[in-house]
């Protein structure tokens, strides 16, 4: 049966994905502080290195204050993030991975910094090989942080027929019927067109550190490339794809649906593959939507013009399963 709204969906390995958000960044912080101990006495008497953009110090004090006050910061938003993805598993696993990639990017582009300025009376040029290989660490570091996240908690299932009053098509038992639309959201478009704007000039105007160009423009291309959807409703589920990511696909299996319903619109801010804690999917600011309310507490909106018959054959398909009286 349906799990109430308040059953904690993400406390299955919570503390685990908790850890994994916390830990990162003060391990890399020990791990610099446990660096700079091991060569004080072989550094200059001046630092050349503080946090992710390198520039002159008075001293190494303050580049230890600099990056214990930016491990700090990150700490602060990670815990944020986490708390206010409590009961959703999914989002905290997003959370552990950045934390782990965010502080393998630190301890590397500072490590590879201080290491560099061992024996050497002034500043020196990192090594060719820094950028490339602080990359390299960041992504495996992301993907260690989402595998060390183990297996995500099954999503509470529901049995129980829609409530009276959605749309709703009456599906014999032997009946298949399919819903496909693609969908263009000039929102995400221009979104990923500002972002990679924002990522060129940065990336040549504002700092020699590649993270904040980098990410911008990764976030850019992946909007723009997500500007395109396609929606499928079938006898299995719903399934949204990217065909310009290679046909990204992401399913909403019926047993994780409590009905559909029909929007005049919804508000497309924080949406798309991943979402956030009010749910995910794809809407063009523009009415109307289809919604299904997920039984984690979410929803998946999509923006169609005949979000009403979309509906219908998923409520029709879900009475046909569960029975139009429940259980």
């Amino acid at each position: 049966m349906y799990y109430p709204p308040q059953y904690d969906t993400g406390r299955p390995g919570r503390p685990r994905r908790l850890v994994l958000t916390l830990a990162p960044p003060v391990l890399a912080l020990l791990g610099l502080l446990l660096l700079y101990a091991a060569f004080r006495d072989r550094l200059p008497e001046r630092a050349y290195v503080s946090g992710w953009e390198p520039r002159w110090a008075p001293g190494w004090g303050k580049w230890l204050q600099s990056l214990a006050l930016s491990i700090g910061v990150f700490e602060v938003v990670f815990l944020a993030a986490f708390a206010h993805y409590w009961r959703w598993p999914g989002l905290q696993r997003w959370t552990a991975a950045t934390s782990v990639a965010v502080a393998v990017s630190i301890a590397t582009g500072n490590g590879v910094g201080v290491t560099t300025l061992i024996d050497s009376a002034g500043p020196a040029a990192l090594p060719a090989w820094e950028v490339p290989v602080e990359i390299t660490l960041t992504l495996l570091g992301g993907a260690a942080g989402w595998w060390l996240s183990g297996p995500l908690p099954p999503a509470p299932g529901a049995h129980t027929a829609p409530p009276p009053g959605v749309p709703l098509l009456s599906l014999a038992p032997a009946q298949r019927a399919v819903y496909a639309v693609s969908a263009w959201h000039p929102r995400s478009l221009l979104q990923g067109a500002v972002m990679l704007a924002f990522a060129w000039f940065g990336f040549f105007n504002l700092s020699r550190s590649w993270q904040g160009a980098a990410l911008m423009g990764l976030l850019g291309l992946i909007a723009v490339l997500s500007a395109r959807t396609r929606l499928r409703i079938d006898g299995s589920g719903v399934e949204v794809s990217l065909p310009g990511l290679g046909g990204l696909r992401r399913a909403v299996p019926y047993d994780t649906v409590l009905f559909a319903a029909v929007r005049p619109k919804a508000s497309g801010r924080g949406l798309g593959m991943i979402g956030g804690s009010r749910g995910w999917g794809y809407v063009s600011g523009r009415g109307p939507v289809l919604a299904l309310r997920l039984t984690d507490g979410r929803e998946f909106l999509y923006s169609t013009r005949d979000a009403e018959t979309a509906a219908a054959l998923v409520n029709g398909a879900l009475t046909r399963t569960r029975g139009a009286a429940g259980c």
